[in-house]
C-alpha cells in the first residue's frame, strides 16, 4: 500500500476514502440539478469523525471539472456572530467565483473601489455591476456597525450567479453550531432569504444528527420536507475488516476486536491503523499491540475529549456529570441516582446531548454515548489508566 497506508485528522481522499460512493453520487446528482431550475437545498447529517468533511472534499473534486459551477465552503464551528458570519461568507463567496472564473478585472474593481471613501463609492453605485455594488454595501456596514448584514451576505452568491451566469454550492459545515445558538428566529429568516433563489443550492452539514433530523423532519421546522436528506453512518463491519487486512497482518480474531473499538468510525479505523503500523510495521499484531495502540490513540485524543467537556461545564456541569456516568449507568434512574439529582431534571440535558450528537438513545428510556472512543475516554477520568479488561470486554 505504500508508505502511509493510513491517514487520519484530515479529509482523505483516493484509495484512503471507502464506501462513500452511493452517497457522493447522491449529492454530486444533486449538485448538478441546479442547472436545470431545480431549488435543490441539501442536509448532510452523521456523527462526528464518520467522514463527512471527506466526503465534501471529494464532491468539491469532483466539481472542480464543472465549468459553471463554483463551490463555497464555510466552516459554521465557532463563529462567534452574525457579522462574523456574514464577513466570512462574503469573501468565501467572492474569492471563490474569482479564483474559478479567473476574473481578475472583478477582483481589481472590488480592490480600488475599497481604497476609496464612503461617499465616493456611494456616487458611483449606480455605474457598478450589481454584485459589486451589493458586496461594497455590505462592507460600508460593516464599517458603520450596521446589524443583521448576514441577510444581506446570503444574497450577494445570487447576485454574482445571475450577473456572470454561474451558479454557486454554498456548502455551510456544522450549520447546527450557529442555527442552535442563534435560535429559531435566524432559521426562519435564513430560510426566507434564500428559498426564491435559482443560481444557488446550500449544503447544510452537521454532527449534531438529532438537530438535523428535526430541521428537515419536524413540522414546526421552516425547512419541514424541504431539504435532501443524506445521511453518513459508521462504516459496516466487512468494509473496516476488508481495509485493515489489506494494510496490517492481523487475524481475524484480533480484527473482530478492531471493528468493536473503532466502532465502524472512519477516523478512528485510519488513527489506529496508523499507529499500529509505525509502531509494529509488518508483524503479526497481536491483542496486546492492538490494546497498547489503543491506548495511545485515546491519549492522542484526550485534549480534543476534554475540550469537548470543558465546552459543555460551561454550560452547566451537569453535562459533565451524565458524560462521566454514562459508560456505566444507561437508564434514567440509574444516572439520577449516581449523580444525586432529581431523575424529572434529567431529560431536558439529555435531549440536549442527543441533539448535538453526544449521546443517543438506545432503548424506551436508555441512553449511551454515539462515540465507543470517547466512551472509553470517560472511563479513564474515574481510572488512573485504561486497564485491559476494558479493552477486552
Amino acid at each position: 500500500m505504500g508508505k502511509e497506508p493510513f491517514k487520519y485528522g484530515k479529509p482523505v481522499t483516493g484509495k484512503y476514502f471507502v464506501n462513500r460512493e452511493n452517497e457522493l453520487k447522491q449529492l454530486y446528482d444533486l449538485t448538478l440539478a441546479i442547472r436545470s431550475g431545480g431549488e435543490v437545498n441539501i442536509a448532510l447529517a452523521g456523527l462526528r469523525r464518520t467522514g463527512k468533511t471527506s466526503l465534501l472534499k471529494n464532491l468539491m473534486e469532483k466539481l472542480e471539472s464543472e465549468k459553471n459551477i463554483i463551490v463555497v465552503f464555510l466552516d459554521c464551528y465557532g463563529i462567534p456572530s452574525k457579522n462574523t458570519f456574514s464577513k466570512l461568507l462574503i469573501e468565501a463567496v467572492k474569492d471563490a467565483y474569482i479564483e474559478k472564473s479567473k476574473d481578475m478585472g472583478y477582483k481589481n474593481r472590488i480592490v480600488d473601489m475599497l481604497k476609496r471613501k464612503t461617499s465616493d463609492v456611494l456616487s458611483k453605485a449606480s455605474n457598478m455591476e450589481i454584485s459589486i455594488a451589493h458586496y461594497l454595501s455590505i462592507k460600508i456596514g460593516f464599517r458603520e456597525k450596521t446589524s443583521d448584514l448576514w441577510e444581506k451576505s446570503l444574497s450577494y452568491a445570487e447576485k454574482i450567479g445571475n450577473e456572470k451566469d454561474v451558479y454557486f454550492v454554498v456548502i455551510l459545515d456544522e450549520f447546527p453550531d450557529i442555527a442552535m445558538r442563534w435560535g429559531e428566529d435566524f432559521v426562519k429568516r435564513f430560510r426566507a432569504v434564500i428559498q426564491h433563489q435559482t443560481t444557488v443550492m446550500y449544503l447544510l452539514s452537521g454532527s449534531a444528527v438529532s438537530y438535523m433530523g428535526e430541521l428537515v423532519h419536524s413540522k414546526s421546522s421552516p425547512f419541514y420536507r424541504q431539504l435532501n436528506t443524506i445521511k453518513v453512518e459508521e462504516l459496516p463491519p466487512d468494509v473496516v475488516k476488508n481495509f485493515i487486512m489489506k494494510r496490517l497482518n492481523i487475524t481475524k480474531t484480533i480484527l473482530e476486536k478492531y471493528v468493536i473499538l473503532t466502532g465502524g468510525f472512519p477516523d478512528y479505523m485510519q488513527r489506529l491503523g496508523h499507529i499500529l503500523f509505525y509502531k509494529f510495521g509488518n508483524s503479526n499484531i497481536t491483542i496486546s499491540m492492538l490494546n497498547e495502540a489503543y491506548r495511545e490513540m485515546i491519549s492522542s485524543l484526550e485534549p480534543e475529549f476534554k475540550e469537548t467537556l470543558n465546552r459543555l461545564n460551561s454550560k452547566s456541569g451537569v453535562y459533565g456529570d451524565i458524560i462521566l456516568s454514562l459508560p456505566y449507568y444507561s437508564v434514567l434512574s440509574e444516572i439520577a441516582r449516581e449523580l444525586n439529582i432529581s431523575q424529572s431534571s434529567l431529560p431536558k440535558y439529555l435531549n440536549y446531548l442527543i441533539n448535538i450528537g453526544i449521546v443517543k438513545k438506545v432503548g424506551r428510556g436508555k441512553y449511551m454515548l454515539s462515540d465507543p472512543v470517547f466512551n472509553n475516554w470517560a472511563k479513564t477520568i474515574e481510572h488512573s489508566y485504561l486497564g485491559s479488561s476494558a479493552l477486552q470486554d
